[in-house]
């Protein structure tokens, strides 16, 4: 699938006070454990360390689609929603350019 054609979102979650460390544990094990992208940036706001920020790339839609319905994705998503003080944010996006480019990518 040519990179710019891989389906992603852009999430926010604010933690409530003092549970940004533990939204940050499971929201990265719920990355790694996936095994659905290829890439991801998770951001920590320097102003609001409760506040998450997510940027993941999936490797096709299968792959979202995949997660989305796993066991694993249900489990971790009621955890984190336990810990958010607000809902979260989530932006369908697709990618436009990314550095470095990976095996696989694509125009």
């Amino acid at each position: 699938m040519a990179f710019k054609d891989q389906p992603s979102y852009i999430i926010k979650m604010r933690a409530k006070p003092g549970m940004g460390d533990r939204l940050f544990e499971l929201a990265s094990l719920g990355m790694e454990k996936s095994g659905s992208s290829d890439r991801f940036l998770m951001l920590r706001e320097d102003a609001d360390p409760d506040v998450l920020w997510n940027i993941e790339v999936f490797r096709s839609v299968e792959a979202k689609d995949a997660y989305e319905t796993s066991d694993m994705a249900d489990e971790l998503r009621d955890e984190i929603i336990d810990l958010l003080a607000e809902p979260p944010v989530r932006i369908e996006a697709h990618p436009y350019s990314a550095i470095p480019a990976l095996p696989g990518d694509s125009e």
